[in-house]
């Protein structure tokens, strides 16, 4: 297990600086909007579409940073799988934004394969 410090660096700013922003954002939330944001994250759409791709994009940068190949695989497999139900999802809502989805997904994807 290496440690790269430039990775270390960009790792803490890429996931440090939005989780304090959010966690602030949510202590300064009154009791309603707590729990109607508690709601939305809690909710199957929720963690089925953004969640996992949060989910798969925070094991992969991990995985990179760590240099531990398996966990950056299972990263991008939670990543795709994230990217294929977010399409799902907006398919009924809009068929080119679905595409449009599908695309910056595979991009993504086959930019972390080929780093």
């Amino acid at each position: 297990m290496n440690i790269n410090t430039d990775s270390l660096v960009t790792f803490i700013i890429i996931w440090g600086i939005p989780t304090f922003m959010v966690v602030r954002g949510y202590l300064k939330m009154n009791v309603a909007d707590k729990k109607s944001a508690l709601s939305d994250f809690l909710s199957s759409r929720f963690i089925f579409t953004t969640g996992f791709m949060i989910i798969g994009a925070f094991c992969t940068h991990l995985g990179i940073l760590l240099t531990i190949n398996i966990i950056e695989l299972i990263g991008i497999g939670v990543f795709t799988l994230g990217g294929i139900f977010s399409v799902f999802d907006m398919w009924k809502i809009s068929k080119i934004r679905s595409v449009f989805i599908l695309v910056l997904v595979s991009v993504a994807i086959s930019y972390l394969l080929l780093t």
